[in-house]
Parts: C-alpha cells; sequence; structure tokens
C-alpha cells in the first residue's frame, strides 16, 4: 500500500507518478490517453478514489472510471481541493 500523500502535496506531477505506481510501469504516460490501454484495472481505480477519501478529496469511482485519463483526473481533483 502507498503512503497517502497530503492534500497540499497534489500535483499533475503527483497523479502521474501515483498513476505509474498503479499500472506498476515507469513509462511515459500520454495526459488525454486512456489508462485502460495502459493496464489500469477497475480494482487499481476503486484504491485510488478511497485514497483520495482519505486526503479529503471526493472523487467517486464511477467519476474516475468515467473518463480515465491524467487530464481528466487532474480536472477532477483540482476542483475539489
Amino acid at each position: 500500500m502507498m503512503d497517502i500523500a497530503e492534500k497540499t502535496d497534489l500535483s499533475p506531477e503527483w497523479l502521474a507518478a501515483r498513476v505509474r505506481k498503479m499500472i506498476e510501469d515507469d513509462c511515459e504516460i500520454e495526459p488525454a490517453e486512456n489508462l485502460v490501454l495502459y493496464g489500469l484495472d477497475s480494482i487499481a481505480v476503486m484504491t485510488f478514489s478511497s485514497e483520495l477519501k482519505q486526503m479529503g478529496v471526493e472523487a467517486s469511482f464511477e467519476e474516475l472510471a468515467r473518463e480515465p485519463t491524467l487530464d481528466n483526473w487532474w480536472a477532477l481533483i483540482a476542483s475539489r481541493i
């Protein structure tokens, strides 16, 4: 399990690094690319939603799964911090 970041640590760079850990790959992720193409699965999305909630950021599984890209996830997170 990854250490939960502080809400003030959240940034697009933090998000990209966190997603790389979720997919267990250090590849460069295109911000507009569907993360499923990189191997992201629903269990990881559920876990990430819970991690965000622990940091005080409400982002449901459904919201994250609807548009799984770095761009969309960051827009969602940024709107709630």
